[in-house]
């Protein structure tokens, strides 16, 4: 039977306008599974836990003062948890859901990914929409010679895949190479702030896993999916639109993004870009914003809305 090292164990939790009772939940659960629970206020959260003095006064919570961005929040958390002597950082969006044994299934998949490849330097769950009642797992991705493939099931016992990228909440990571200079893009803000920084870990060598056995519900965008023509595409705001465009294209013209990663990503922007005229409300202002977000992606103009 594999002993699970005893490591210390941080849950970085950042939020921005939250659903406080969503975001309440989320922490209460996670703050009797860590040692260390580090809340990052990008704005509208600081009455988090008032109705649970108890888990308030261990939070530690830090005011951003203004959104600074997923990016600078997450670099914040690192550093409060890496100076507080913590091994590992599971990081979370605000809207998701963890079950009582979530970090202990994490470091569990952790332990046995090591023992599988010493190079592993985070895993993450399956994820599910909470909000559809459905539990249907979103894949994980995997490229081999340069084809991109969901994965939806592994042969390992333990439920382990070698992926490409994995989605910032629920990603049970070493502090190792935050310590060693890999942080995270301040630049992007928001989207593909996680899929970065994974591309540039795996340039360098780090592996990343997902589990199949162990399950995490998530609400990926501001609505649940819309489908168009058989496709799934989520609904966003017409600045969220902007980010998501503005990052896509940074990240094209980034070296350590494998090149089957770049032809993916831009046939997929060309599909949103039509889909999201149908679906989005404010037509006309997403439309500005997605052209907005491609030419400051192209002019590497990013940080805060331009």
């Amino acid at each position: 039977m594999l002993e699970v090292e005893v490591a210390k164990v941080a849950a970085v939790v950042v939020g921005y306008m939250p659903e406080i009772d969503v975001l309440d939940k989320l922490l209460i659960s996670l703050g009797s599974q860590v040692d260390m629970l580090i809340f990052l206020d990008n704005g509208g959260a600081s009455k988090v836990l008032m109705g649970a003095p108890s888990e308030r006064q261990s939070l530690v919570y830090m005011d951003m003062e203004g959104n600074k961005g997923l990016g600078a929040a997450l670099n914040k958390g690192f550093e409060l948890a890496v100076n507080a002597g913590m091994d590992y950082v599971v990081t979370f969006d605000q809207d998701s859901h963890a079950e009582p044994e979530l970090i202990a299934n994490l470091g569990a998949a952790m332990a046995q990914a090591k023992l599988k490849d010493s190079r592993c330097i985070a895993v993450s769950p399956a994820f599910f929409d909470r909000r559809d009642g459905k539990r249907i797992n979103f894949p994980f991705y995997q490229s081999t010679n340069n084809v991109i493939k969901p994965v939806f099931h592994s042969d390992d016992e333990h439920g382990l895949v070698k992926v490409d990228i994995l989605i910032t909440s629920g990603m049970y990571i070493s502090t190792q190479a935050w310590i060693e200079g890999d942080q995270y893009n301040e630049g992007l803000f928001v989207d593909f702030t996680d899929s970065e920084w994974c591309f540039r870990v795996r340039d360098q060598g780090y592996t990343l896993y997902g589990c199949l056995n162990v399950e995490m519900g998530h609400a990926l965008s501001d609505a649940p999916p819309v489908k168009v023509f058989g496709l799934s595409f989520l609904r966003y705001s017409p600045v969220r639109r902007y980010f998501f465009f503005r990052a896509t294209v940074a990240v094209c013209r980034m070296s350590h993004t494998p090149t089957c990663w770049k032809k993916r990503l831009l046939l997929a922007l060309v599909l949103r870009f039509f889909a999201n005229l149908l679906i989005d409300k404010n037509k006309i202002q997403s439309l500005k914003m997605m052209l907005r977000g491609a030419l400051h992606g192209w002019q590497k103009k990013l940080g805060p809305l331009r």
